[in-house]
């Protein structure tokens, strides 16, 4: 919808960072634009401003097509280097449409993360901070890109029964609103939860050589707390957590760039932080309901394999 609202067009290259859920990437795809994937930091996540900017002078000189949207995904709750990424975007005469699915209520530089570029966008997925089971919300400050997302989640209606464009129904559900409403009134006691979670496995697993730990920011909202193996076999660690402890572990994320539907498409690079990342991250369970025990359990299993 927020691609559909900025008038994104076929052929557009629209440049997000590769280790992230790839829904900005497929959607691009779905609408016939041109995904360029980005590479990212290793100790935050995120999209590194450099390697935008390889990547951007990588699509010029090969005339890959218009230079049109970078989405910067706000990783596991920590806000981007918007300051950057908006200034790189300025200078190509590009827009910013934020992915903050991971990140309500995360805040840097007095800036709620979703709300510097045209339109910023948050999910409520059951593994974020906030869930109606599925769906998500749409913020701008531009009242005609409001008024272009609330025709697209309604079949392009407009006032009354016309019909500005040929749309879809993307309406969530009253119960599920309700569901969402009342959550938004306890978010910042769910976030601090989350951030005591957080400090209290990084604690814990400091000065483990086997594992590489994210960096702790005071912006972020730690919707994942994902460690990174340096050697270990991540299939072989995630089984004997949970055979052997009963933890839940996953991966971290998804390398979009090692993907099939991605490696074949024009623009392709290595990326070898994000390949890295999604060859050995590893999410460690994380939500409002474990004790400090049930935490301290799971840190201790995991030294415990890695030992």
């Amino acid at each position: 919808m927020a691609y559909q609202a900025i008038g994104l067009e076929r052929g557009d290259l629209v440049f997000v960072p590769s280790f992230a859920w790839p829904s900005a990437a497929n959607v691009a795809c779905v609408m016939g634009a041109l995904p360029v994937l980005v590479d990212v930091y290793p100790g935050t996540y995120n999209i590194n401003p450099e390697s935008l900017e390889e990547r951007i002078r990588m699509a010029v000189g090969r005339n890959l097509g218009r230079l049109r949207l970078v989405v910067p995904v706000h990783q596991f709750g920590l806000p981007c280097d918007l300051e950057r990424i908006l200034g790189i975007a300025g200078a190509h005469d590009m827009e910013v449409v934020e992915d903050a699915a991971c990140a309500l209520g995360a805040v840097r530089s007095g800036v709620m993360a979703g709300c510097s570029g045209r339109l910023g966008i948050y999910s409520f997925h059951p593994r974020k901070s906030i869930t109606t089971g599925e769906g998500g919300m749409i913020v701008t400050d531009d009242d005609n890109l409001a008024a272009a997302c609330r025709a697209g989640r309604n079949h392009g209606q407009t006032a009354g029964f016309e019909f500005a464009f040929a749309g879809l129904n993307y309406r969530m559900t009253e119960m599920q609103g309700a569901l969402g409403g009342v959550q938004m009134g306890k978010l910042k006691r769910l976030l601090e939860r989350r951030r005591d979670i957080a400090r209290l496995y990084l604690d814990r697993l400091a000065g483990c050589l086997a594992l590489e730990l994210p960096e702790w920011h005071d912006a972020h909202t730690w919707q994942t707390f994902m460690v990174v193996l340096r050697e270990a076999d991540r299939t072989r660690v995630i089984d004997r957590l949970r055979d052997d402890f009963g933890v839940q572990a996953g991966i971290g994320s998804v390398d979009a760039h090692s993907l099939d539907l991605y490696a074949k498409r024009a623009g392709w690079v290595s990326l070898p932080v994000s390949e890295r990342l999604d060859r050995y991250g590893m999410a460690l369970p994380l939500h409002v309901g474990l004790s400090d025990k049930d935490v301290v359990c799971c840190a201790d299993a995991l030294l415990e394999i890695l030992a």
